[in-house]
């Protein structure tokens, strides 16, 4: 039974749903995809599990981890492109290593025109001038440390929602699929005289992210893709246009690098910059932006990060066993060579007439506050802290969220009743709620601690509530708590930015650090007090205890 589906999500504009849905006929609650979830979006309810669409990322590993057929997959219909008098294919590399280690990527390409697709795409091609456009946007933009890649969607989501403080490393460079659909309805139309509304660009996918592709809410506001079809769905098709095809012109033009872009570490491998980096897998992933966020790699100039483990070739659409597709990938780039042909000074002239500009900037997609109103919003937040101390912390998902604290705010937030946690009066029933402390503010500390006020001077009458100590961005906007201090050692002007957003008293630069100039001025203005100390954390975060905190 294949676990595609061919349903669009929403209102067209790829924000209302995410590319995966959980079929309630199918689905039997056994929680396996609620376990697989890193991104946390999926709740089991009355024994069926759904999708929190402002929380997933896309990665489909909940579609991996059903062992029922239940997750499924908006895709486009493959009928789709009789719609269009000119319909024209543009495939992902990686499909290049779902035949096989005899079928040629060229042979690959003919059958897609066999399908009657009226113009085929050498992704792999376009990958390998991607790769060109990249380097020299690094080279003339030596102060971006590092470059992300903007291939993988999944990350590119991930980054908005949880490291928005990235998204201005993410290179502005229009990815492979995205560009071969503008340069098809911008160019390749216009030379071959067709109308311009009859042309479809159609991009074959190993993976659910790239099913935003046509309306990715992200980064593009011109859908030049006009769908997208998976591998499993298009694999059938390719085996029958495959039988005695007769390979009597040549449409491959990319050579081993281009193929390489399939796996992780292909872009890597061709951008030709110093200390480049590639890392696959969700948890991988978050690794590796959580030192980006904390100031560390300074020295790396390009990252390739994918959510599929493998890259590409580990997508959850694809057909090959991603260790035999990586086998048969390495096999081809030694048959095609490293050595790419690409015109470098064809890309500058692309760049500079903008062919691979973004139409408008990355922006940040948080989760959505706990409520619009601060008030209720704190009020909110103790609560669910307070529901959190009461449960048992053994992340067993019989509730049907993927942990207690999770679950605490299911509840809170009505998403949820208390009583689905088996064990939420086994410890002796609700515990009482700590006893009142005096006020402490801003001011009290600077007094008692012997605190330096470099910045926001207007905050000091705020109230303190506890503290947090962290150095990763991402950590302190999922756990620091409202009203509490932040110490760091981070004085980059972000770290104001998320103290507005978590609506914390005020930030402590420990260890003699002192903040930078645009820190001050944002401080300032949003009369966040910015403290510093020579003391360490550990000893600052002793005396704070000391006062009742």
């Amino acid at each position: 039974m294949a676990h595609d589906n061919h349903q669009r999500g929403g209102n067209g504009n790829g924000q209302d749903l995410p590319t995966m849905w959980i079929d309630p006929q199918a689905c039997q609650g056994c929680v396996l995809c609620l376990k697989a979830c890193s991104a946390k979006a999926i709740r089991v309810r009355g024994g069926v599990a759904h999708i929190l669409p402002q929380a997933c990322v896309n990665c489909g590993d909940c579609f991996r981890a059903c062992p029922h057929m239940a997750v499924r997959c908006r895709t486009t219909p493959l009928e789709h492109m009789r719609r269009f008098q000119h319909p024209v294919a543009a495939a992902s590399p990686t499909l290049f290593s779902q035949f096989g280690y005899r079928t040629t990527p060229n042979q690959i390409l003919l059958a897609l025109e066999r399908l009657g697709f009226q113009q085929v795409m050498d992704m792999g091609w376009l990958c390998e001038m991607n790769s060109v456009a990249m380097e020299e946007y690094l080279l003339a933009h030596p102060e971006l440390r590092p470059g992300i890649s903007p291939s993988c969607p999944a990350v590119i989501r991930l980054i908005a929602m949880r490291f928005p403080s990235l998204l201005g490393n993410v290179l502005p460079i229009l990815p492979p699929r995205v560009f071969a659909g503008k340069v098809v309805k911008e160019r390749l139309a216009q030379s071959q005289g067709w109308d311009p509304r009859q042309v479809g660009v159609f991009h074959i996918a190993p993976c659910a992210a790239k099913m935003v592709g046509p309306h990715d809410p992200v980064v593009l506001d011109q859908p030049y893709v006009d769908g997208v079809f998976s591998f499993r769905e298009i694999y059938g098709p390719l085996l029958q246009a495959l039988q005695g095809l007769e390979e009597d012109h040549t449409l491959q033009k990319c050579s081993g690098a281009g193929i390489a872009w399939a796996m992780s570490g292909g872009q890597a491998a061709a951008v030709d910059v110093e200390h480049t980096l590639d890392v696959a897998g969700f948890d991988e992933v978050v690794r590796i932006l959580e030192m980006l966020e904390a100031g560390r790699l300074r020295d790396l100039r390009f990252l390739e990060a994918h959510i599929c483990p493998d890259g590409c070739l580990g997508g959850p659409l694809v057909v090959e066993n991603h260790y035999r597709a990586k086998s048969v990938t390495l096999r081809q780039m030694r048959r095609f060579g490293a050595m790419s042909r690409v015109n470098r000074a064809k890309i500058k002239q692309f760049m500079a007439d903008g062919l691979y500009d973004w139409r408008q900037e990355a922006s940040p997609r948080p989760l959505p506050p706990l409520d619009p109103d601060t008030s209720q919003a704190i009020a909110k937040m103790k609560a669910i802290q307070s529901l959190t101390a009461r449960l048992p912390g053994i992340e067993c998902g019989v509730c049907g969220s993927p942990d207690c604290q999770t679950f605490a705010e299911d509840v809170i937030l009505g998403r949820a009743s208390e009583d689905l946690c088996p064990f939420t009066y086994q410890r002796g029933g609700p515990q009482p709620a700590p006893a009142g402390r005096q006020t402490v503010t801003v001011k009290d500390l600077v007094d008692k601690l012997g605190l330096e006020v470099a910045a926001g001077a207007g905050g000091l009458g705020r109230e303190v509530k506890g503290g947090y100590i962290s150095d990763l961005l991402s950590d302190v906007m999922a756990n620091a708590q409202t009203g509490a201090v932040w110490l760091t050692i981070q004085a980059h002007q972000n770290v104001v930015a998320v103290a507005v957003l978590k609506e914390l008293a005020a930030v402590i630069l420990v260890g003699g650090r002192a903040p930078a100039e645009e820190t001050v001025a944002k401080a300032e203005q949003e009369a966040i007090p910015v403290l510093t100390t020579p003391q360490g954390a550990f000893d600052l975060a002793g005396r704070l205890h000391d006062l009742g905190l």
